[in-house]
């Protein structure tokens, strides 16, 4: 992030928790980080490396994808934003370097620019707040009321200053707006969990972020055969448990009848005081079990959603 967009933050109070209320809440995405795909092939490009129809997106209307190995495992979730003939992938920033150095692989000599703007742009995600069209806003994916705000850092202070007069928005911790996309579903990925799982097994057929009549992708053939054949014996699901531990990501999932046989994995995880609400990769075989548990220090019991 950049260093003014730190010190501004710094001046901030930001809450672990989401409001009992329906006041309006603004949250820094520092998890988050957007590369920037431009260039006269930038739409070729993209259309041939990912799950979604990058020619049918509408300009500012973001839209999910996802980026796979040639085996069709997942190496990115991401939301797509077109900007005239650019792109930016926002993606957790954990993967964006691995996630650039792959992509320029397939450039070759295509007219395409990949642009880490991680330093240049903060990323802001809002809340129960009704807000009017302007730059560098956008509807945020799955989630009613919500939006983003993408802009350079002293944008991004003007506006959120505004925020917080006119709508009394309260800030809160980016671990708690994975709170918000834990209920959307939003299969966000870090390097504990990519490269492990097809789209389906992330729902991504089911929040459109897959198009089967695009043509090909890297991954695609793995993909559709997924699809037509319903091969797929995974499926994301939410959760809640009471915790006192660290969940990591990608932490494996087990019955306490039977803890030596993985059921699955967490994908997103996050905590107030002890509760804590959860995404997870579950084998079909897990939703006949009665007790499931984390394969964490305390082998925290779950429950399904």
């Amino acid at each position: 992030m950049h260093a003014d967009w730190i010190t501004y933050l710094n001046t901030q109070t930001l809450v672990d928790q989401l409001p009992t209320n329906d006041q309006a809440i603004i949250a820094p995405l520092s998890h988050l980080a957007v590369l920037l795909v431009s260039g006269k092939e930038a739409a070729t490009f993209l259309q041939g490396q990912t799950t979604c129809d990058i020619k049918a997106l509408i300009d500012s209307e973001p839209r999910l994808g996802a980026y796979c190995n040639a085996k069709g495992r997942t190496i990115s979730t991401f939301i797509v934003i077109k900007l005239q003939e650019t792109y930016q992938l926002i993606l957790t920033k954990d993967l964006l370097d691995s996630v650039r150095k792959k992509l320029q692989m397939y450039v070759l000599r295509a007219d395409v620019q990949l642009t880490d703007l991680s330093d240049q742009l903060c990323i802001i995600g809002m809340h129960n707040v009704e807000l009017t069209a302007q730059m560098n806003l956008y509807p945020y994916p799955q989630q009613d009321n919500s939006y983003l705000f993408i802009a350079e850092p002293s944008q991004a202070q003007i506006f959120c200053t505004e925020l917080q007069e006119k709508h009394t928005a309260q800030f809160v911790a980016a671990d708690t707006w994975l709170g918000l996309d834990i209920q959307a579903g939003i299969p966000w990925l870090f390097p504990e969990t990519t490269e492990k799982f097809v789209p389906q097994m992330l729902n991504l057929d089911k929040l459109d972020a897959i198009s089967f009549t695009k043509g090909c992708y890297t991954g695609q053939e793995i993909v559709a055969r997924t699809h037509y054949l319903g091969q797929n014996k995974r499926a994301m699901y939410r959760a809640s448990g009471t915790t006192e531990g660290v969940i990591n990501k990608g932490c494996s999932i087990s019955d306490s009848n039977n803890p030596e046989a993985e059921l699955g994995a967490v994908i997103l995880s996050t905590r107030h005081d002890n509760s804590a609400q959860l995404l997870l990769v579950l084998k079909d075989q897990a939703l006949q079990a009665k007790n499931l548990q984390l394969n964490n220090q305390n082998h925290d019991k779950i429950i399904l959603e």
